[in-house]
């Protein structure tokens, strides 16, 4: 039974955290940048814009992020699951089931999970305090969850690659 499970698992939990993996990317590179350009600007730019962008768009957008995000974390984890019980890759896929959850524990745990939703739902003027604390975490804090979902993918795909050497 677990055979028939490990490629399918091991499968979605590479396909899912590459694309997770790429919004962090390109949350780091280019929305984070410009969200903190927003928040540091003199007019009150994103005050007025985000909220009025989240009414007209609804929430579709975000909770397909979500909906990725957490199947990203149960595919990293399934993958773990099944590689114990067929004691296959285990290290690579505790590696790969370690940091597949690590990036979302560290947004939340550290506040800043807590933070961004409170610069982005703002709809009045955002304290300095609250200003400083997201420009200073919010570029940093993507580059980590990128990395760390880039370290999944990596031990992911170290999984075929070992069975291509055993086998040639």
């Amino acid at each position: 039974m677990t055979d028939r499970l490990y490629w399918p698992s091991w499968f979605l939990a590479a396909l899912l955290t590459g694309i997770v993996a790429g919004f962090m990317l390109g949350h780091a590179l280019i929305l984070a940048r410009f969200l903190d350009w927003l928040v540091l600007s003199a007019t009150p730019a994103l005050n007025q814009a985000y909220p009025a962008f989240r009414r007209s768009t609804g929430r579709s957008g975000l909770d397909a992020y979500y909906v990725l995000a957490g199947l990203q974390v149960a595919g990293t984890s399934a993958f773990l699951l099944v590689s114990l019980v067929a004691r296959r890759h285990r290290v690579a896929a505790l590696v790969a089931g370690v940091a597949g959850a690590l990036w979302i524990v560290v947004h939340y745990a550290s506040g800043f999970g807590a933070l961004q939703a409170s610069v982005l739902r703002s709809a009045s003027k955002i304290p300095r305090e609250v200003v400083g604390g997201f420009v200073g975490w919010n570029v940093p804090i993507h580059f980590f969850h990128a990395v760390t979902l880039t370290v999944a993918l990596g031990a992911l795909l170290s999984v075929p690659l070992a069975a291509l050497r055993r086998r040639g």
